[in-house]
């Protein structure tokens, strides 16, 4: 669904997903004054169209135990780019992959319970076959961690 494709009921049915992933239909189409099965019927088309990904609980890391974070800036072999993001992706640990131009090829966002946990956590990713430079940033203090996106409205 491209989203031209998304008009202005799909995109406030979005915006108050984003705010609360448990509103039920029938408060949505309420505050939006359509009809609850117009609500269900775009909520489902946004899922089966990819749009809305997965409904989750967004959980504070800090409450169940993960009080280490860090950024790795991660150098890897050209021809292995593909294979590396593989890995890093499917580690558990790893929250967040992002590829990029420049310098580094990608940014890893982890998390772990502790430093040694950390620690074991770099080793492993150093070891990981077409990664040539791992630089690693600890957090020191979180600005803002969002997983909501601005929604433009038609």
């Amino acid at each position: 669904m491209d989203v031209e494709e998304l008009d202005g009921l799909d995109m406030e049915i979005l915006r108050l997903l984003q705010e609360d992933g448990r509103i039920s239909y029938s408060d949505i189409a309420k505050q939006l004054r359509v009809h609850e099965n117009t609500i269900r019927f775009r909520v489902r088309r946004l899922i089966d169209r990819g749009v809305i990904r997965k409904i989750v609980a967004l959980v504070d890391p800090k409450k169940i135990g993960l009080t280490h974070s860090a950024a790795f800036m991660i150098k890897a072999d050209p021809k292995k780019v593909d294979s590396v993001a593989s890995v890093l992706a499917s580690m558990k640990e790893v929250t967040n992959v992002y590829q990029f131009t420049g310098e580094y090829d990608f940014i890893v966002v982890t998390f772990a319970s502790d430093m040694k946990s950390m620690q074991d956590l770099i080793n492993k990713v150093k070891k990981i076959d077409g990664i040539r430079e791992v630089n690693v940033l600890m957090t020191t203090n979180v600005i803002k961690s969002e997983v909501r996106y601005s929604l433009l409205t038609s």
